[in-house]
């Protein structure tokens, strides 16, 4: 058990040598121990592992990376049988219907997909990961499964002491509309997906390092087009009714979200969904993290 000590604390003696320096700490077993602040996100290094000062500079980064997306509630999904309705769209799949209304609370996201930088120095290996498609320190990791990524996330968050995950798909669909600073738009953060996403018409047969397009409302990027997504949720129908915080965990699929460079672009539709066998890896599929 151990308990965050909020602020910029100057120790002069806490029954500990030597002397602290000023700095963050949190308390722990009956002790203060110095942390990491990145941000306001607290990065606690594991004791108990062997972390190499390179590793923590890529982690350091990827927190500085995150974005705080702060609680709303919003209509989740889309729909094409009523023109007047809420979030009517011609090009909705029924599977992104029933509308419903979503309330959750606050979150950090990655502004990016995770990289194949990110991937190495967390994991110590690489992927399948091809010339002809795409590989360097800026390009996003590819060939994941989900089963892959939860194993990222949860070294992730041994090695810093963080609650990393995967966005649920609540959560993933919410960041991509721009949260409570949502314009409303078909793709995230413009109406047009090539100002947005790298899709099967303009990606040139490879994939493209991470973000060189367009921000949206949040600054997140490329959360329409060049990756699929995986997201916490098993794949299935959407409830009717109102939902705070879901996550659906019944299921032989995941879902997937975003559209990906070897798919037109209506795919890449902030409400568009797909589900996957989890312990499949594709080219098409990537992740991005959150922290909650």
């Amino acid at each position: 058990m151990w308990l965050f000590v909020l602020g910029i604390f100057v120790v002069v003696s806490c029954g500990k040598d030597p002397v602290f320096e000023q700095g963050d700490y949190i308390y722990e077993n009956d002790d203060f121990t110095k942390v990491e602040n990145i941000n306001g996100v607290i990065i606690h290094w594991a004791e108990d592992m062997e972390i190499r000062e390179e590793q923590k500079n890529v982690i350091r980064n990827l927190v500085a990376n995150l974005v705080r997306v702060e609680g709303g509630t919003f209509q989740m999904g889309a729909q094409h049988t009523n023109a007047q309705g809420d979030n009517y769209d011609a090009e909705a799949q029924d599977d992104e219907a029933p509308v419903h209304e979503v309330t959750l609370g606050g979150y950090y996201i990655d502004k990016y997909e995770i990289t194949q930088r990110e991937w190495r120095a967390v994991m110590g290996y690489d992927l399948d990961w091809q010339e002809q498609y795409g590989v360097g320190e800026r390009m996003p990791a590819y060939n994941v499964s989900r089963a892959d990524a939860l194993l990222f996330v949860a070294k992730l968050s041994a090695m810093t002491r963080l609650n990393f995950n995967l966005p649920t798909e609540a959560q993933w669909e919410f960041a991509a509309r721009g949260g409570n600073n949502s314009r409303h738009c078909r793709f995230s953060g413009s109406n047009a997906a090539d100002e947005v996403a790298w899709h099967k018409e303009n990606a040139g047969g490879v994939l493209h390092p991470v973000g060189e397009k367009m921000a949206n409302e949040l600054g997140l990027y490329d959360m329409s087009g060049n990756l699929w997504e995986w997201c916490a949720d098993a794949y299935g129908p959407y409830p009717g009714t109102p939902q705070p915080d879901p996550v659906s965990e019944s299921g032989s699929q995941y879902v997937l979200r975003g559209g990906g460079w070897t798919y037109f672009p209506v795919y890449s539709r902030v409400t568009c969904r797909d589900g996957y066998n989890g312990e499949a890896r594709s080219m098409s599929n990537g992740f991005r993290v959150v922290v909650n």
